[in-house]
């Protein structure tokens, strides 16, 4: 069964106007810990041949893991260490990697880091889309449906 995790993406190039398949996504979570808000990384995917990430795979570094089920990552995603959801609103990062081997090294931004909030109590509640339009020398996002 297929299932959509409640963070996802999608990526089009606007030069092409076509979607970007294979990019390199890094989803984080901010903690915080005595040395102060760190954003630490928990799961990461790769776009799909439409430019979207509807799942993401447990773990920063491993690409090629099967995804995670959806109870895995809501675990990881918005289970506080006290075993509730977050009583407090919780700031997200999603990083494109790579933006430079996708305009063969001729671009401004070599990644991509859009951070974003979600509010307290609605993890799970509501779906969080985080469109990016890019270009060689400019991006857009918003929060999409």
């Amino acid at each position: 069964m297929t299932f959509k995790h409640p963070i996802t993406c999608h990526v089009l190039n606007t030069v092409t106007g076509r979607p970007v398949s294979g990019l390199r996504c890094n989803l984080s979570k901010q903690s915080d810990n005595s040395s102060g808000h760190q954003l630490m990384p928990f799961a990461s995917a790769e776009t799909n041949s439409d430019g979207r990430i509807v799942f993401w795979n447990l773990g920063a570094a491993n690409y090629q893991a099967p995804p995670a089920s959806i109870e895995d990552f809501n675990e990881v995603a918005s289970i506080g260490e006290d075993g509730y959801q977050e009583s407090h609103d919780t700031v997200y990062c999603i990083k494109f990697e790579a933006i430079q081997e996708l305009f063969e090294g001729d671009t401004f931004f070599p990644y991509i880091e859009i951070v974003f909030k979600i509010p307290a109590g609605q993890y799970g509640k509501e779906h969080f889309h985080i469109p990016l339009l890019l270009s060689k020398y400019s991006y857009s996002t918003y929060r999409g449906s």
